[in-house]
Formats: structure tokens, sequence, C-alpha cells
């Protein structure tokens, strides 16, 4: 009896002990999360799913997330930032003479000409502009000595390859990452504002592909430190200052001498703006990038896969057009030695299939000249404009179209863009200098054939185009192949680009939109309210989107949706936010939100 009672007397304690420390165990517990409840009681809570959990562990420190985000490549950069400037040093050699560019005697002669019956033929380019012969030779001899520096350069990384065909040849550029999209940033046109708009629309649509938003100055950076080391490494993305990355360089040329850094370093400031695009591509992490204006919004995912796909492949690049029919001059052509020919590839700018151009005749002399689209003839560049505002490319396989594009913009406005536009103020001639660089260097690449739409609004019996709507290439080219496989046995009369684009529509399936390049205006959404864009003076209400068989009004709605979250929900504290209101949650901006923003996101909603 005595033995029984002791075993249940230490079985009693045993439990005690285990009841008691459980309770401690709990009280512990919950004593913590208090005081961590607590702590960040300050913190805003988030409203819906728009936006992912907050990045706890967010510091104030200048030297944060930012540095962290590209120390350890410290190498790389350097490597890249030296090839750079000794591209940039190279470049420089071949710069056409100012004094023979400036000369009086030597100058340009503009003759503005109508287009008649739709044709923008060979007579007509060549009456545009009046190019002297002294400017000409000028031009075409600085032209040819960088082609021969470009095809030296690659000799030279093949030669490197034949060896180990993986492994990346000190004449380029190094990455970190094989695919990711690329988005420059800036406080300037409140670009780091639209930047993390852009990808927050992108994470929303699905895409996954990591996200970089570069940034041209360190000064950016600080105006928009929040928005870099808080909410854009929620989603897999982070801002790269491209200051940092070039001050890494070791100013030593390739051939071991030395890189005057202060005059670099000051023609790329001075052309920025028309070279910012080559730089962020070029200084990215990323070897496959998709490029984007920070005004574009994806509409579909994109993944990795689209650069396994056969199409990227084969080219490396894929290109968009724009609106109007293209009007580089004949003496682009002459100047960068590509022989147009005699025989149309296109019919009013459709492609014709390699069967068809076999079966294709020569075009007599007097027709050639005025009864055909020159941009139709063999060897030619797209018959549309190019449209910039998005490239997907292969940096490595093409690196001479990079460099050669970054020299056309390093001479743009008084050089190419005027050769490339025929255009007195070169108009948009830098949006031509990829297409033309892949072209003159006979690289590969894959222009998109449907038709960029434009998409806005309806009010007091006026259009108002807001955005371009851009199309997935890969269903362009089997949308393309099915029309050509259709017709292209029924006769030419069937194959012009008019008839393609009608047979496109018939079916949504034909097209799948992927971009939607909002730009006028672009998302700032305290002026569209405050500058009575989207609510009038007389009250009326419109929305910017108008609706598609692939997108309606939910789309418009969940992008003002973003906007409010970050402005007023989270309370942003940014450089767009500070020039309209001072500071962050001030009375102002907390009006602003409680008033005419709900106002608009009640109305927008229904």
């Amino acid at each position: 009896m005595s033995n029984t009672t002791n075993v249940l007397s230490r079985l009693f304690k045993r439990k005690s002990f285990l009841l008691l420390s459980a309770c401690l165990i709990i009280f512990i517990y919950h004593s913590y999360t208090s005081i961590t409840d607590l702590q960040n009681s300050n913190k805003p809570k988030q409203r819906n799913n728009l936006l992912p959990d907050y990045d706890e562990g967010y510091s104030n420190s200048i030297s944060s997330k930012l540095s962290s985000s590209y120390k350890s490549s410290d190498t790389i950069n350097s490597h890249n930032s030296n090839l750079l400037k000794n591209y940039l040093k190279e470049l420089s050699q071949y710069k056409p003479n100012p004094q023979i560019l400036n000369d009086p005697e030597y100058q340009l002669e503009f003759t503005k000409t109508a287009v008649e019956h739709n044709l923008v033929s060979l007579s007509y380019l060549e009456s545009l502009v009046t190019i002297q012969p002294k400017w000409f030779d000028e031009v075409k001899e600085k032209h040819s000595n960088v082609v021969k520096l470009l095809k030296e350069k690659m000799k030279a990384i093949k030669s490197q390859k034949e060896t180990d065909p993986n492994h990346y040849s000190n004449l380029e550029f190094h990455s970190i990452e094989r695919d990711g999209a690329v988005i420059v940033g800036g406080h300037i046109n409140d670009n780091t504002w639209l930047a993390l708009v852009s990808t927050r629309l992108f994470r929303k649509a699905g895409g996954v592909l990591p996200v970089e938003v570069m940034l041209p100055r360190r000064e950016d950076y600080l105006k928009d430190r929040e928005i870099c080391d808080k909410y854009l490494p929620q989603m897999n993305a982070k801002c790269v200052i491209m200051e940092d990355i070039l001050k890494l360089s070791d100013n030593i040329d390739g051939n071991g001498n030395q890189i005057d850094n202060d005059e670099i370093n000051s023609e790329i400031w001075i052309k920025f703006y028309d070279i910012k695009r080559e730089l962020a591509i070029l200084l990215s992490s990323f070897e496959n990038v998709l490029y984007l204006t920070p005004e574009n919004i994806m509409l579909k995912p994109m993944e990795h896969n689209i650069f396994e796909k056969q199409l990227y492949k084969d080219n490396g690049l894929f290109l968009w057009t724009d609106y109007g029919p293209r009007t580089t001059l004949v003496s682009f052509y002459e100047i960068t030695d590509i022989k147009f020919g005699n025989k149309k590839t296109s019919e009013f700018g459709l492609p014709l299939t390699e069967e068809l151009n076999k079966k294709a005749v020569e075009i007599k002399e007097n027709h050639l000249r005025d009864k055909i689209n020159f941009h139709d003839l063999e060897n030619t560049l797209p018959f549309k404009q190019s449209d910039a505002s998005e490239i997907i490319i292969n940096k490595r396989v093409h690196l001479s179209t990079l460099i050669l594009s970054l020299y056309y913009n390093l001479n743009g406005p008084n050089v190419y863009y005027i050769l490339l536009t025929g255009d007195k103020d070169g108009g948009f001639g830098h949006k031509e200098t990829v297409t033309a660089a892949s072209h003159v260097l006979n690289n590969p690449y894959y222009s998109i054939n449907t038709n960029v739409d434009s998409n806005g609004y309806w009010y007091g019996d006026e259009f108002h185009g807001v955005s371009m709507l851009q199309y997935d290439p890969i269903v362009d080219s089997y949308s393309y192949e099915a029309y050509m496989d259709k017709y292209s046995k029924k006769g030419k009369h069937k194959l012009t680009y008019k008839n393609y684009q009608r047979w496109l529509k018939q079916s949504n399936e034909r097209r799948s939109p992927l971009f939607l390049n909002i730009n006028n205006p672009a998302l700032r959404p305290i002026e569209l309210i405050k500058d009575n864009i989207v609510k009038k003076e007389n009250g009326d209400r419109i929305k910017l989107i108008s609706d598609t068989p692939y997108f309606g009004g939910l789309f418009e709605r969940d992008i003002w949706r973003v906007m409010n979250d970050y402005i007023c929900h989270l309370q942003l504290d940014s450089d767009y936010v500070k020039k309209h209101f001072g500071k962050s949650g001030s009375k102002e901006q907390i009006e602003f939100c409680n008033g005419e923003m709900k106002e608009h996101m009640v109305w927008v909603s229904n």
C-alpha cells in the first residue's frame, strides 16, 4: 500500500511541475507579444492584399539595405564601370568634328514637305534634308571607324570564348543574375514614384522577374529612401545608384592607360537623358533584360520562360513600333554602308515571307523613286517608327548593338537623330537608335507586327489619348505565321499592313496585350485630381482607361487603389509627396486623402 502511495505521490508532483512550467511559458509568451504589440502600435496596418507584409527590418540609416543590395557584387560592378568608361573613351575618339558640323558653310538645309498618297517614297525622303558633302564625309568616316572597332571587339570576344563558351570575356559586361526587369528612376519627373507604381502593378499582374530601379545619382536615393529601402524590397525589387557604380572604376583602360575620369563623367551626365537606356541596361545585374520606362504597366505575367522561347533565342532582341511611318533619311543608309535593294520585302509595312521574297521582281528606277514606300524595300529598317518604351534584350548577344546605339545617342541631337527621323529638331530620334544599331551591324532582331493601339477616354465629343497598348511578341509571331499561311497564296493584294491589322482584330485570341504605357498624363494622382483631369470643373468625372476585350473598369480601380495605399494609407515619405504637401503626413495631405482622393476612389470603384 505504501509503495502505491509513493508512486502516486511522485506522479502528482511530476504533473504539477509540468503544469506549472506550461503556465510559466504561456505567461512569458503573452508578456512578450504584448510588449511587441505595444512597440509596433504606431506602425500602419495592412489594409488589403494589394500590398505585401511590411518589411520589419526597415532601417532609417542611409547605408541600410541599399548598400547591402549590391555591396557583395562590387567586383562585378567595378569591372562593368571600368568597361563602360573604356568604351566611352574609345567612342569619343570617333566623334564627328564639331568644327565641321557647326561650320555655317556645311549646315544642313531642311524642307517641310507633305507626304502624298500615304507614300513615304525615296524621292520624298531625299527632299527633306540637303546634306553638304563635307558634313556627309566627316560623319561617314567616323561611323566606319566605330563599326570597325566594334567588329574587332566582337572578334576578340569570340576568340576568348572558344576555350570556354560560358565564360565572360573581359570585353563583356558581367551579370549577377540571368533575367530581370530594369526601370530608370530618379526624382526628376517623379520617375522613382512612377517606378514604384509600375513595379507594384507588375507584381499584381503576376510578374516574377526581379526588378532593378536604376537611379542616376545618390541624390535620387536620398530623396526617395523609403521607396528604395522599404517598399521595393518587399517586391523582390531594389534601387541601384548608377553614380555609385561608376565611382567603382579604377580608371584604367584596356591597354593599361589612365582614363580621364572627370572628362568621361562630365560626358555621361551632360548626355545622360539621351544615353540612360543603354547605361541602365549595361550596368544592371541581368543578362536578359526587360527594359521599361517608368510609365509602363505590365498587363500579364512576365516570367523567365519568355527568354526560353525559340523566337527570343534566335534574335535576342524584341522591339515594338510606334504609330507613324518611318522617315529615316536615305543618307543614313549611305553613311552606314547599307545597300538597300530594288525589291520589296514588305507590303505597306507587312513583312513578306522568305518564299515570297524569292519570287520578288526588281522594280524599275522611276517606279522605285516615287511609287513605292522606301521602307518596304529590302535591307531597309522596319516601315513603322520605333517605340522604345519597352525593349527585351540579351545584352551579351547584343553588346555591339548597345554600344553602337550608345554612340548614336552621344552624337544624337546634331547628327543621328536628324538622320533617323528627317526632322530638324531630331524629334524622338533616341527611340530609333537600338533598332538602327542592330540593323547596321546585321544583328538579329524581331520587330512586332501587331499595331500599337491608343487607349484613353471620350469627353466632349473628343477622344483624349492617354496610353499606348503594346502586344505580346510570342503571340504576335504565331498570328503572323497563321495569317501568311492562309493568305500568302491568294495574291499580294491581301498582304498589306492594314489587312493584317484588320484580321488581327477579328479575334481576341490573335492579340495578347503585354504593356500599357500610361504617359499622357502619367500616373501622378495628385495632379490628376488637382489639375481637373479626372474631375472636371463642372463636377464630371472620367476614367483614364477605356474598357477593352482584355481589361475593364476593375483595372483602373486597382491602379487607383495602389496609388491611394501608398499616398494616403501608408503616407509614403517620398519626393513626389513632399513637393505637393511639404512633408509626409501633413495636414494638407490628410485633407487631400480624406476629401478629393477618397471621393474619386469611391467613384472609380463603382
